[in-house]
């Protein structure tokens, strides 16, 4: 065992006997003077109990809001309140019942204060996180997509015959009319007409229209 630990271990040690006699003389007291005051069996303990933990629980309290409180420091907070009422009831409890001198009073306040005394101890070597929090790591780079080639056709001529169509059955066409030439043949009319009905004389306009003049694919065959 190393020097540290053996150190550590009589300090809890020494903590512990001092804390629990200090305890325990003062929760006497505290119960002694419920009793005095009208309070008899269980609830005389109980009274102890509620006011010495009650001035514990403020203190390890005030010692937390002092570490991780990140605004600015509040001089009033609850536990402060608390701790000085606790604080205050417990003294008139270990006094009450003492011989009513300064030698008397500080005799019999001497237990709840070393109780005291040894609970601040220990407070200060409870491990704090006063470390800045670690940067969250930083997002992955977005991983570029390339768009999806796709062929856009090349708009028709302006006043011919195609560019008179709406929208979406020209775009029809000319995708009809583009796959039928990168087969090597030309368009025809029947291509045609399984999209849109048309009058004869548009219907021969607009084939012979394609087959020489839109998007300038050559006829191989």
């Amino acid at each position: 065992m190393t020097a540290a630990r053996v150190t550590t271990c009589l300090r809890i040690t020494i903590a512990a006997v001092l804390g629990s006699i200090g305890a325990a003389a003062g929760f006497t007291h505290t119960h002694d003077w419920a009793v005095a005051n009208g309070q008899a069996g269980w609830i005389a303990w109980a009274v102890a109990v509620v006011i010495e933990g009650m001035v514990v629980m403020a203190g390890f309290e005030i010692h937390a809001d002092r570490h991780h409180h990140t605004g600015p420091a509040r001089r009033v907070t609850f536990p402060m309140v608390v701790l000085v009422a606790g604080f205050g009831i417990q003294m008139t409890a270990q006094v009450a019942l003492a011989p009513p001198s300064p030698a008397g009073w500080l005799v019999a306040a001497t237990p709840a204060l070393g109780f005291l005394v040894v609970v601040k101890l220990l407070m200060r070597r409870a491990p704090t996180h006063t470390g800045t929090a670690p940067a969250p790591a930083p997002a992955p780079a977005p991983i570029p997509v390339s768009p999806v080639p796709q062929h856009i056709p090349a708009p028709a001529p302006a006043g011919s015959t195609l560019a008179k169509l709406p929208a979406s059955p020209r775009e029809r066409i000319t995708a009809v009319t583009e796959h039928a030439h990168s087969s090597g043949r030309a368009v025809t009319a029947d291509d045609i007409t399984d999209l849109i009905s048309l009058p004869d004389p548009v219907l021969a306009a607009l084939v012979d229209e394609l087959n020489t003049t839109v998007n300038g694919h050559p006829i191989t065959t």
